[in-house]
């Protein structure tokens, strides 16, 4: 029900409602498969989800925030709206923005965080560390500028008021370039090396295609910048509110695509001729202890020790999500091939210190 005192008018607010609704369902179910897979394999949940875990509450905070400004006449002509309305619209819709380049950096971080808990090569992993770095680094930023754009703080929601405003016209579209750039950089970073691990094509195809669903983050990023100048300039800012829309599609799409990896346990259950329930360099372990397949084998002292079968260099391979039948309950096996490294008895510390 809208807040009284509004002249009866058109309204677009269903434009962001509808989303709203949406990813009230959608969002929650990906998330919460996500815990329940890491939980599932008893393996606890790692950085990365307690990271998408607050970027889900944030982006949460972000649909309620939007959901209040309708309540108060987000959506309507901004003529219709009564002083007090429009002043508690656009206050509400300037605390969603805060949210929103919190919920939107954090996504980022956390598929990092998951690469390097997943990924052992050096080089792949100081990208990941220099890229988290510049992440989280412009997240603080670009939060100032959107809390302190005005001077004084209030001046951003009522322009009435003496005071200096930064160009948010060049500040959104900064930030949506920085955006579009990192999602493509996250994107491609793993793809070299999904592409040369040694599995059947059809499971080497699945796990690149579950990574590269992220393109739909950077299609919705793209969407959201071309409606940029319109919704900065307009004098209606009530009412022309399509880059809205995007801002709530975009973070959520985000962090279902930052779940969609640790849904291959799911996936494993649904399509178990695609994604194999346990598989090491290409290959998938026998029930018994000592696995008999595969580049590795297990010494099966119970002590996680994993030598290569021919004695020399080899790779690593990849089990996203589930807990290797020669590892301890503790250790989930998330290893993404490390090439020219000899594997020894000591192998085992190696995998724990990645994987936990």
């Amino acid at each position: 029900m809208a807040a009284g005192g509004n002249i009866p008018g058109d309204s677009n607010a269903l434009q962001v409602q509808i989303p709203c609704i949406v990813f009230f369902v959608l969002t929650p179910i990906f998330v919460g498969i996500r815990i329940w897979s890491r939980l599932h394999m008893r393996v606890g949940l790692k950085m990365d989800d307690w990271t998408i875990i607050v970027s889900f509450i944030f982006s949460m905070t972000v649909s309620v925030l939007i959901m209040m400004s309708c309540h108060y006449g987000f959506g309507q002509h901004i003529r219709n709206l009564t002083p007090h309305n429009r002043k508690a619209t656009l206050q509400t819709f300037w605390i969603a923005q805060g949210f929103y380049k919190l919920t939107i950096n954090l996504t980022k971080a956390s598929i990092l965080l998951l690469y390097l808990r997943i990924f052992v090569q050096r080089p792949f992993r100081i990208i990941c560390y220099i890229m988290l770095g510049i992440v989280l680094s412009y997240m603080i930023a670009t939060w100032f500028a959107t809390i302190f754009q005005c001077t004084p703080i209030p001046r951003a929601w009522d322009k009435g008021l003496d005071g200096t405003c930064i160009d948010i016209t060049a500040n959104w579209y900064a930030n949506a370039g920085f955006s579009i750039a990192t999602d493509v950089i996250i994107l491609v970073l793993p793809m070299p090396i999904l592409y040369k691990l040694r599995l059947p094509s059809n499971q080497k195809r699945a796990l690149m295609f579950v990574f590269a669903l992220g393109a739909f983050v950077v299609i919705t990023s793209i969407f959201r910048m071309q409606t940029l100048d319109f919704s900065t300039k307009t004098p209606d800012m009530t009412y022309d509110i399509l880059s809205s829309l995007w801002t709530m599609i975009e973070p959520n799409v985000g962090i279902i695509c930052a779940c969609l990896p640790m849904c291959r346990l799911l996936l494993t259950i649904l399509f178990p001729s695609i994604f194999p329930a346990k598989t090491i360099s290409g290959t998938s372990y026998a029930s018994s202890p000592r696995s008999n397949n595969g580049t590795y084998g297990y010494v099966g002292t119970g002590k996680n020790e994993w030598v290569p079968r021919g004695g020399g260099n080899d790779e690593r391979g990849i089990n996203l999500t589930s807990v290797s039948r020669g590892l301890s309950d503790d250790t989930s096996e998330e290893l993404i091939i490390q090439k020219d490294v000899e594997r020894t008895q000591d192998d085992a510390e190696k995998i724990h210190k990645v994987t936990n």
